[in-house]
């Protein structure tokens, strides 16, 4: 595409400086977001970036039937931000759309590109498709395991500057957030430097009525926040569909880390086994830090039990606590006949505290009073999760949303956080009661009695 034809495209599509930003942005990146408000016109320009590196990719590298895909959550999403519109929007001697695939399809001249239209309610049924550009609209109403799996189906024969485009509004899956907008990448990321993320409100397009900022303005203030002025963080402390409410806010996440590194006082570690293809996770707290030590998955579960011990000749960690339910009954029974000071407990016990549904709530609730007391998180991926618990009140008792919710929504298991809780199980008093029964009446004396680990 010569500097003429870029001149016509841009005539055209008519974008906007903010779309137009955009699309320079995608030059430059291979996962750009464009965004992060209503009405900014993200959809528009998804539509018309895929057909721009479409013909780009055709003039650049002679390919013709280039394929790109722009994905929505569902099909009724799909035909209300697209179908009925490209039909009308694209010009015939552009090219044709076929209206039973969903397809429009370049003029050959223009390299006989083809742009799919496709939702996302069955991800799977696109892992034998290949596509050279992938957009997908309203991202953050997908898991992150779609976005993975769409990057698998990210290349074409003989184009190597394949692109991936995305826009949303600032709300939805966390990871959106912590990926495009606050830069916090998981650690197997090996392509951070090719995310951007180019803001957009709906007063950079001009072609909005008056009559609809007022409507925006009119908003409770959340959403207000949110849709209006682009505010990432103003769902934070507000209840969601379902009644939830998160447990950490963003601004008190935030505010928790630390790149400290010295532990002082009792170490305490926390074990979270996990099977099925979920990460098992490690956590060691002390008087004032807390630290993801190990966040994987393991082929086996027992080799869990190797690391605890790796760890705990590093950090000398005075007391283990394991969660046993499931796989993990084995890894604390292997640790207790190796002697190591640990306790096994279940999530799904009653709690003595009338105001807690179970343990769970109870030790969720700890966690969140040490970390607005003042404690510390070191730097990790892993405490993204904590985007994702959320509490609220039943029967008069506070629960902790089920993990089969999260699921259901496409979202992983929190097992950092259920490494972590499990920290709060045992305080340092209780831990210094047991040594010294210990010391004065042997071994067989240490583990005590439930009372003594409730003394706190």
């Amino acid at each position: 595409m010569n500097e003429d034809e870029i001149i016509k495209f841009s005539t055209l599509t008519s974008f906007f400086p903010k779309q137009q930003e955009a699309l320079s942005a995608s030059k430059r990146f291979k996962f750009v977001l464009f965004g992060g408000s209503v009405g900014s016109g993200k959809s528009y320009w998804l539509r018309w970036t895929c057909i721009y590196w479409l013909i780009k990719y055709h003039a650049k590298y002679g390919i013709k039937g280039i394929r790109a895909g722009l994905f929505c959550e569902d099909y009724v999403a799909l035909n209300d931000r697209h179908l009925t519109k490209v039909k009308f929007e694209f010009p015939k001697w552009l090219g044709d759309y076929n209206q039973q695939k969903h397809e429009f399809t370049l003029k050959p001249e223009y390299g006989s590109g083809i742009l799919a239209f496709r939702n996302l309610a069955e991800p799977e049924n696109y892992l034998s498709v290949e596509f050279a550009v992938i957009a997908v609209d309203e991202i953050n109403r997908n898991p992150k395991t779609t976005f993975d799996m769409l990057r698998s189906r990210h290349r074409w024969p003989g184009i190597k500057d394949v692109k991936f485009l995305a826009g949303c509004n600032p709300l939805g899956e966390a990871w959106v957030k912590n990926m495009w907008v606050k830069r916090l990448f998981p650690p197997e990321e090996k392509e951070q430097y090719e995310f951007v993320f180019v803001p957009a409100l709906p007063t950079d397009n001009p072609h909005l009525p008056q009559e609809y900022y007022k409507s925006l303005e009119s908003l409770p203030d959340n959403q207000r926040r949110a849709y209006l002025e682009g505010n990432w963080d103003a769902f934070d402390e507000g209840v969601d569909e379902k009644g939830y409410i998160r447990l950490i806010n963003d601004r008190e996440l935030q505010a928790s880390l630390t790149t400290e590194t010295e532990h002082s006082g009792y170490v305490i570690g926390g074990i979270d086994p996990a099977a099925g293809g979920d990460n098992s996770a490690i956590v060691i707290k002390s008087a004032h830090l807390m630290e993801v030590v190990f966040n994987q998955k393991l082929q086996n579960t027992m080799d869990l039990v190797s690391r605890a011990v790796d760890i705990n000749r590093e950090y000398k960690v005075d007391y283990w606590i394991v969660d046993k339910t499931g796989v993990g009954q084995g890894v604390y029974d292997r640790m207790k006949e190796m002697d190591y000071p640990i306790r096994g407990v279940s999530f799904g016990e009653k709690s003595e505290d009338p105001q807690y549904a179970n343990l769970k709530a109870e030790w969720h609730f700890k966690l969140r009073k040490w970390i607005v007391g003042g404690g510390k998180l070191k730097q990790d991926y892993g405490w993204n999760e904590l985007e994702v618990v959320r509490y609220k009140h039943k029967d008069s008792k506070i629960i902790i949303q089920p993990k089969e919710d999260l699921l259901k929504d496409g979202i992983q298991s929190p097992n950092v956080v259920d490494a972590t809780v499990l920290t709060m199980v045992v305080e340092d008093q209780a831990i210094k009661s047991a040594r010294v029964i210990k010391q004065r009446y042997g071994r067989e004396f240490y583990d005590a009695t439930d009372r003594i680990w409730r003394n706190e």
